[in-house]
């Protein structure tokens, strides 16, 4: 059995027979160094099909983007580009001290022989998140209760090309009603898989409220005729506030169940504390702390468009903050709805 120090020391091992395996493909032409683009995201997919296809033994939880280590390591200083193997401690031999534990070196001719062409796709892949979605079509988990999860990770990677196209903060403003519109129809398939799902139904609020907040802000963005510096560094933080609170409390939900491997127990406590975190309100205190600070950048909303947020939420009958025409569109399940 693996320790939570021996998947340690194995991740590491992975990590640079991916940089060696960038090394050897660049050196045979496979693609160049400009080509390359893997970010840890797919660095985590990697490990995650190669502890598949290996039974490797690693811990694994459905968390954030989708399957991926809980990586333990501390060494985040590791580059993600190619490492030509003089500069490799532990090319020919494992971390690890048993001898059934592949070296750096097989890891390497692993990902460039026995992946081949779904290696070069994934380290050169421009979107990481158009890259996403035939990752989960492809390697999602089968088992009954994971895969249940696949078309809602599915829906949030699309959601997020939109998010990640207006945090970068280049050419969104200049379309921003395009965005407006873009945002509430990625968001929509969200909420509706979100809603198939008893074990997520308390973070469908924090969904909504995230999506009528944003929507608001990129509403009066667009009636800017340029945004400054600091305009768009407070959207990017909405952006931010997205993957490191309102998805995160899904993810951390569903890893909650879903997570796997052998040091599940030494894991799940951790998680566990999260998610007790945002049932405790914690969502709230971060969206709230928006809201406030959204004044002092000039993108607070006139007061009718207040009273409109707020006539579609909780009223007097006590329901989930959730506006009147969200609540018809996501009862009814359909994607017809968006499509006009």
């Amino acid at each position: 059995m693996l320790t939570p120090g021996d998947e340690e020391s194995l991740l590491l091992d992975i990590k640079e027979g991916i940089q060696y395996a960038l090394y050897l493909g660049k050196q045979e032409g496979r693609f160049t160094e400009d080509e390359i683009h893997l970010d840890k995201i797919r660095l985590n997919k990697l490990q995650y099909i190669v502890n598949e296809d290996h039974d490797l033994g690693l811990t694994f939880g459905w968390f954030k983007y989708g399957p991926a280590p809980e990586d333990v390591t501390t060494d985040t200083g590791v580059a993600l580009g190619p490492q030509p193997g003089d500069d490799i401690a532990h090319l020919e031999e494992s971390r690890l001290p048993s001898k059934d534990h592949h070296s750096t070196e097989e890891f390497a001719y692993y990902f460039l022989r026995e992946l081949d062409d779904e290696f070069d796709r994934i380290a050169t892949a421009e979107e990481t998140k158009v890259y996403l979605v035939s990752f989960y079509d492809e390697y999602a988990p089968k088992d009954e209760y994971a895969a249940r999860f696949t078309d809602l990770y599915k829906a949030s990677a699309r959601l997020q090309q939109t998010l990640d196209a207006i945090g970068d903060g280049k050419d969104w403003h200049q379309n921003s009603t395009e965005f407006y519109y873009e945002l509430d129809k990625e968001f929509l398939p969200v909420s509706e898989e979100v809603s198939k799902l008893e074990s997520l139904e308390h973070t469908l609020e924090p969904l909504e409220e995230y999506r009528k907040l944003l929507t608001s802000i990129i509403s009066e963005a667009g009636t800017e005729d340029n945004l400054s510096s600091s305009q768009q560094a407070f959207i990017n933080n909405v952006i931010r506030k997205f993957y490191n609170t309102v998805w995160d409390f899904v993810g951390q939900e569903i890893s909650l169940e879903t997570i796997r491997g052998e040091n599940v127990d030494e894991l799940r406590p951790k998680v566990k504390t999260n998610v007790e975190k945002y049932r405790g309100g914690l969502w709230k205190d971060e969206l709230n702390s928006l809201a406030e600070r959204r004044e002092s950048v000039g993108l607070d909303p006139e007061i009718e468009d207040i009273e409109k947020l707020e006539s579609g939420g909780n009223g007097e009958d006590d329901e989930q903050s959730l506006d009147e025409e969200m609540v018809k569109r996501v009862s009814e399940m359909g994607a017809e709805v968006i499509s006009d």
